[in-house]
């Protein structure tokens, strides 16, 4: 076997690792969704601007990573510096990461976000579900939080991953080595 031959094997079973821990993911999150579907569109208020965000505007020009989180998970709260490390190492690369805050949205709980926000220094957008519309009935969600779902370029759902990271080490970064390699990507 050649050296060229013995490296695209090693992709590719590198890849199939990924796609199969991927898919064995999808199904614990207790989403309706499963890898390989059609992520839908959805729009929802940005916390920081109060402007619409919708999920079409990215497609076809990024990778996106949708997190589902609340104010009272700690688990969400405990990675946010960690996804704005990788928000602020891939973002010039075609990679989006669309926080959807699970929140009723009153003033209480904006001033949670805020803080939040304010603490980890965080850049990238915050959504406010506040009827849970998204989470539930679009994506159809009804398992616990954070929930992480990367989509491809071509709003593909490709990973999801429903907690922590048992070892630590996030997974992220090597879906977004692997998805951000197609030519679809326009960032």
């Amino acid at each position: 076997m050649s050296f060229s031959a013995g490296k695209k094997a090693i992709m590719v079973g590198a890849a199939l690792v990924v796609a199969w821990a991927g898919l064995a993911r999808a199904q614990e999150t207790a989403m309706r969704l499963q890898i390989g579907d059609k992520a839908p569109n959805f729009t929802l208020e940005d916390f920081a601007t109060g402007k619409p965000v919708s999920l079409d505007q990215f497609l076809g020009r990024k990778v996106i990573m949708l997190e589902f989180w609340a104010t009272w998970c700690d688990i969400c709260k405990g990675e946010m510096p960690r996804l704005e490390q990788e928000y602020r190492q891939y973002k010039d690369k075609g990679y989006q990461l669309l926080a959807i805050t699970l929140s009723r949205g009153d003033k209480k709980d904006r001033q949670k976000i805020r803080t939040l926000r304010e603490k980890y220094k965080l850049t990238y957008p915050m959504l406010m579900d506040t009827e849970f519309e998204v989470a539930t009935k679009i994506y159809g969600l009804s398992g616990p939080i954070p929930l992480k779902v990367i989509i491809d370029c071509q709003g593909v759902i490709r990973y999801a991953h429903v907690g922590d990271y048992a070892d630590g080490i996030s997974e992220v970064p090597f879906v977004l080595d692997e998805l951000l390699t197609d030519p679809a990507c326009k960032p």
